[in-house]
């Protein structure tokens, strides 16, 4: 007596069995494919319900050094940008240009500029849905919506002004697209291999490292094709595809490989410790990296059980018989293949953070769903317990997130705000340039300008929109002093850096300046800042 099988295991016929060779074929012609209307509505649903989850709060924390780059650049006249994005940015080059419009439209308010990635992420979350309805379950399909909704990747990425939320959905939607052409029981037309084209090229344009996937999607062939023959069908228009995508963004890829010095300062970086990798990836906290890295361990575990049970039919038939095990393929792929080949790619060249593979995170939330549906097996209580853990787990994170100091603790609002209470029109203002870019108090003076209105910025040398790179340049104190820029001023207020410690770079400029005739009248302490007043002796 043979034992039942489980829902997701449902064999392809009832009759004899038969040899190895004959078992593959049907298993082959069984592939499930969606054959009922797609749950637009559902994941329409859904995706609006994430863009609030993004966007509530959004406006909350201050900008960092990632987030002005994008603000500046795109706040550039169009000329200015593109002789810029020639120099440097390039892999940003695009996001750029549609934040610049953007902007033109809404205004550079920190809610209006992140509100774009809000909608990337409601566009992925809709993808994952349908995608996961195409291979799985419906009630699956809900799962990793949700899950996707509320993963701490995806929710810090939708409150950011960079590109990195549109790279995810584009990633959901071009596999979504692929997995259309591979599973049809019709021949894909022409619109079908241009839909994912574009949808590939512009995540390439989007970001470089998107070539990752356009990679991955060639494994994707091999594991969802009903047999060879579709798969060596698929092969050749696929490749074709790829090859004009890529040959239409040459210019950015070019660019942007030519300009890959400047991530060299991740080699100064531990990107790849335990930490980085197992809970800051894509999880964000601890608690919530057990739970989420056990649900993605079941995920994995069931398919590798059934696939070798079923490797004696042959492994295209061990596939096809599986929904549930064909998703997780994808999703496994789709997260991991990335993460390996970056991490490879990193042993010879500075390339790897966690923030590059956040187009992977719609994947691993969906592993994270496979694993609440695996354990609920019927039950459907079970199911919105699990589904309800991971929303609760993802609470303190989505929280925390909305922190004013949030992003690298700049603090910039309440910068910005302290020196419009103290300093007066005519005053001049001078910035601690010892930090790095990321946390630099200048970008305040462009991310949040009212505070600034009125003073004379005596260190400028190249206003950001003439210069090459993406700040401005600057002039030391010294240098500043030596150009007369000082030589009628009667009040400094300057802007140091206070590190967590307390601490603050004596090569700050603020020394120089109390030699050269200046006294400390006042000083102001705000979040990672120090506002001092200097009156001339």
């Amino acid at each position: 007596m043979t034992n039942p099988s489980t829902p997701d295991e449902t064999a392809t016929g009832t009759g004899a069995r038969t040899d190895v060779a004959a078992r593959t074929v049907v298993a082959a012609r069984t592939v499930p494919v969606a054959g009922t209307r797609p749950p637009v509505r559902l994941a329409a649903a859904l995706g609006l319900i994430a863009v609030a989850i993004s966007a509530v709060g959004s406006w909350i924390p201050s900008f960092w050094g990632d987030e002005a780059a994008s603000v500046m650049s795109a706040q550039r006249p169009l000329p200015s940008l593109l002789h810029m994005v020639g120099h440097i940015d390039a892999v940003h080059g695009l996001y750029y240009l549609g934040l610049h419009f953007w902007i033109d439209l809404f205004g550079a308010s920190p809610f209006s500029t992140r509100l774009p990635s809000a909608f990337a992420v409601g566009a992925m979350v809709a993808g994952v849905v349908l995608l996961v309805d195409r291979l799985g379950t419906r009630r699956l399909a809900v799962l990793a919506g949700v899950v996707a909704a509320v993963l701490p990747r995806v929710t810090s990425m939708g409150t950011e002004t960079r590109s990195y939320a549109f790279g995810a959905a584009l990633a959901v939607w071009s596999t979504w697209a692929l997995v259309r052409i591979v599973t049809s029981r019709h021949r894909a037309s022409r619109a079908d291999w241009v839909v994912y084209g574009v949808l590939a090229g512009l995540g390439v344009a989007v970001f470089i490292y998107f070539g990752l996937i356009v990679g991955v999607h060639a494994l994707l062939l091999l594991a969802l094709a009903r047999d060879r023959d579709a798969m060596l069908r698929a092969v050749k228009p696929w490749a074709r595809t790829v090859a004009v995508a890529l040959a239409a963004v040459s210019p950015i890829v070019v660019f942007s490989v030519a300009q890959r010095e400047q991530v060299s300062f991740l080699a100064r970086r531990d990107t790849t410790s335990p930490t980085a990798l197992l809970i800051d990836l894509w999880f964000g906290d601890a608690r919530f990296a057990v739970v989420a890295w056990l649900l993605v361990g079941v995920a994995v575990v069931t398919l590798v059980v059934r696939l070798l049970r079923r490797s004696r039919d042959g492994w295209v038939a061990a596939l096809s018989v599986t929904p549930r095990g064909r998703l997780t393929v994808v999703a496994v792929l789709l997260a991991f293949v990335p993460a390996a080949a970056l991490l490879a790619l990193n042993l010879v060249v500075p390339a790897f953070s966690g923030r590059y593979l956040s187009f992977s995170a719609p994947a691993v939330a969906i592993l994270v769903a496979i694993g609440i549906d695996v354990l609920a097996s019927r039950r459907t209580a079970v199911a919105v317990l699990g589904g309800a853990l991971v929303v609760g787990l993802a609470v303190p994170v989505w929280l925390d997130q909305r922190g004013p100091y949030a992003k690298n603790a700049t603090g910039w609002q309440d910068l910005s705000a302290l020196v419009g209470e103290h300093a007066g029109a005519g005053d001049a203002i001078v910035f601690d340039g010892s930090p790095k870019p990321s946390i630099e108090p200048r970008l305040a003076l462009h991310t949040y300008p009212d505070g600034f209105e009125g003073l004379r910025d005596v260190t400028l040398k190249t206003p950001f929109v003439d210069a090459e790179g993406w700040r401005d340049d600057v002039l030391t104190v010294p240098e500043a002093a030596a150009a007369g820029r000082f030589d009628d001023v009667e009040r400094v207020w300057f802007i140091e850096y206070v590190a967590a410690d307390g601490s603050t770079s004596p090569r700050s400029g603020l020394k120089e300046l109390l030699g050269d005739g200046y006294a400390e009248v006042a000083s102001f302490d705000t979040h990672r800042a120090r506002l001092v007043e200097l009156e001339r002796r």
